[in-house]
């Protein structure tokens, strides 16, 4: 997995009494859609690798100062890094 330092302001932002819901919601379909689209390409091994990375990318972004809705998509990215970076070094060729 990636190895990263985890953001320790991550719970240090007031934000108001329904935004952790709707954020969870945001972040529940953007980590499946995440999954199944690795899952499709890679199998169900290499899915369950890249969910924990994207977990962790989760950990260590930071988050929006005003109370926002986080972009999930930048957490995906990171993940998505961490997937080509194990593929690539895995590769047969290498």
């Amino acid at each position: 997995m990636c190895s990263t330092k985890i953001n320790p302001n991550v719970h240090n932002h007031e934000v108001p009494a329904e935004a952790p819901v709707e954020f969870l919601t945001t972040a529940k379909k953007e980590l499946a859609a995440f999954y199944q689209t690795v899952c499709n390409l890679y199998g169900p091994k290499e899915a369950g690798m890249a969910a924990q990375d994207w977990i962790e990318q989760l950990e260590t972004m930071d988050w929006p100062a005003d109370g926002a809705a986080p972009n999930w998509r930048h957490v995906t990215i990171g993940a998505a890094d961490c997937l080509a970076f194990r593929i690539i070094d895995h590769s047969p060729s290498r």
